[in-house]
């Protein structure tokens, strides 16, 4: 028997665990999530990474046999209807009612926003009331009207007579107030009468009152605005989460952060651990193992996907030095010599510089530097320069006399000829002053292990999110190799892209890292799944811009309807 319940057991867990695995991957989208036949709008969420206050949390409820979206505020249960515009929602509330007896449960149910972030403003909404022959008051507090109406004279007790009048200023409770303006009886002063705060977009006609609104009507589509500073200085939008702070450590004088990691001992399977050794000084230094070459760190960059090191010099044709004009072999590494961000240069005068892709033996691209004549003295400072193509890993380098008979190929200056960082290049040559080379031994170089990219992408609310320890730039997930990646305050050079849109957060200027794998090397036009390369913008961008062309100014509306005897007629923004 023990051995039944036993199996039994097992099997309930192996049967529900592909229903947990489901819900687990299933990834919260703020401001795409739906209650019933509602989308929740934005800073409004029903899971908690979608909102920042609890304020702005929305619970879905079944309501005969439908779900329908509710926030609480101050004890009341509040139905959310949608959104007309930009931060504001449309709710269901509360009428108020005056000497109706039969509705004192109702009677009490009067909203007060105080000590909340939202408000009542006269810019979206109306004031009305239903009855007949009084005078309606509705005031901030005892003292202070902003608006009111007279009800007309109704002697067959008509139950959709009443009036509507436009207020003023924002408010966050109501007192109403009713005189008797045309006594007609005994009893005409205890007819029941409703006011109540509308939106007014939200009706076609709102005059005498606003269509389908009578003494029976509960509640009615109010507009609630609300002050995003009350949520602090990030504001009310639901941030980019969970988020997890990225580790940064550092060793000598360089920081690095993901995906490199800093180790005591080499991993020799480890392309991107940091081994970080003591010097005879007792400093540090980090250092790079690639294919059993430990390689000096000089720098790092999330940004730029790009890592500096010390560079041995790939080609001498000084006599104190000399070199067989091999690089260092990337192969099989998610590594590459950086194409925008090094610079192959050949310095001096009078020698002829080529370099082959040693896998192919095809010439990737020479320079001739200009005659020693030109100057007295042979300049080291002179030279050539040219770029590389992208993608390379493994090359050989030569430098050579002009193979003619002119005096140009008998001078030849001493120089080397190497890949070099591009900012160290023009630092060398912005003023022709020679410097000596037969010392150098090893040059900063440029190593990719990602490619920046231009792409039309944002931090979207509810996604797993990591972020420097500073905050200043973030990063999510696109694919199992692509990167969105945003800063706060600036873009990088001319592939970042400006968030425009309402949910862009305070992290605005965007671009991709398409991170590289052994002998896949991405290029600008590798876009991630569910993006397409727009080769006249430049930059990858999601499926559904590429296939609509460009988007519209606005946005359609989707609104709900309360009442069966409520007509709407909604007209459908143009786009352009």
């Amino acid at each position: 028997m023990g051995f039944q319940l036993w199996f039994y057991f097992i099997l309930l867990i192996f049967l529900f665990c592909p229903t947990l695995q489901a819900a687990e991957s299933q990834q919260v989208i703020c401001g795409d999530e739906v209650c019933g036949n509602l989308t929740i709008p934005s800073p409004f969420g029903i899971h908690s990474s979608c909102y920042t206050h609890p304020f702005f949390r929305v619970t879905c409820k079944q309501i005969h046999k439908e779900k329908k979206a509710f926030i609480r505020i101050n004890r009341f249960d509040l139905e959310v209807l949608g959104s007309l515009f930009e931060n504001t929602i449309l709710i269901k509330n509360p009428v108020t009612y005056v000497n109706c007896d039969h509705k004192n449960e109702a009677a009490s149910a009067r909203v007060d926003l105080t000590g909340t972030p939202f408000f009542f403003s006269s810019d979206y909404n109306n004031f009305a009331t239903v009855g007949c022959g009084n005078l309606v008051t509705i005031f901030r507090n005892e003292a202070d009207a902003f608006g009111g109406c007279i009800q007309p004279i109704c002697g067959d007790g008509a139950s959709e007579s009443g009036c509507s009048n436009t207020i003023s200023g924002n408010f966050t409770s109501t007192i109403v107030n009713m005189t008797v303006m045309y006594p007609v009886g005994k009893d005409n002063g205890k007819r029941c009468s409703s006011a109540f705060i509308f939106s007014r977009l939200y009706f076609r006609e709102a005059y005498p009152l606003p269509i389908g609104i009578n003494i029976e009507t509960t509640h009615v589509p109010t507009t609630l605005s609300w002050n995003s500073s009350y949520c602090g200085d990030a504001g009310c939008e639901p941030r980019p989460g969970p988020i997890s702070l990225n580790g940064e450590k550092s060793c000598g004088n360089v920081t690095f952060q993901y995906p490199f990691e800093i180790i005591d001992q080499e991993y020799p399977n480890g392309w991107f651990r940091v081994i970080c050794k003591k010097t005879s000084n007792g400093q540090t230094t980090p250092f790079l193992n690639i294919n059993g070459v430990n390689l000096r760190i000089l720098d790092f960059s999330f940004l730029y996907g790009n890592v500096v090191v010390n560079h041995s010099i790939t080609c001498f044709n000084c006599r104190k030095n000399s070199n067989n004009g091999m690089s260092l072999n990337l192969t099989g590494t998610p590594f590459y010599y950086s194409d925008f961000d090094n610079v192959f240069w050949s310095s001096g005068c009078g020698n002829l510089a080529t370099i082959f892709d040693r896998e192919t033996s095809n010439l990737v691209g020479g320079c001739l530097q200009p005659s020693c004549t030109i100057s007295k003295e042979t300049s080291s400072a002179t030279g050539c320069p040219f770029n590389i193509p992208r993608g390379l890993t493994f090359f050989s380098a030569n430098m050579s006399g002009r193979v003619d008979s002119s005096n140009y190929s008998r001078k030849r200056s001493c120089g080397f000829a190497s890949l070099i960082k591009s900012d160290l290049y023009f630092d060398l040559t912005l003023e022709s002053n020679d410097f000596d080379v037969n010392n150098w031994t090893y040059v900063p170089t440029s190593l990719q292990w990602s490619t920046p990219m231009s792409g039309l992408c944002r931090l979207r609310q509810g996604i797993n999110t990591s972020c420097s320890s500073d905050r200043e730039y973030c990063w999510q997930s696109l694919s199992s190799t692509h990167l969105c990646v945003c800063n706060k305050k600036f873009g990088i050079s001319d592939i970042s892209t400006y968030c425009e849109e309402e949910n862009c957060g305070i992290y605005v200027w965007c671009h991709m890292l398409c991170l590289n794998t052994p002998g896949n090397y991405c290029s600008s036009r590798d876009c991630p799944p569910k993006y397409k390369y727009n080769s006249t913008g430049v930059r990858c961008e999601p499926d559904e811009i590429v296939s609509k062309g460009p988007p519209k100014t606005m946005q359609s509306l989707t609104i709900i309807i309360i009442d069966s005897n409520l007509l709407l007629q909604i007209l459908e923004p143009g786009g352009s």
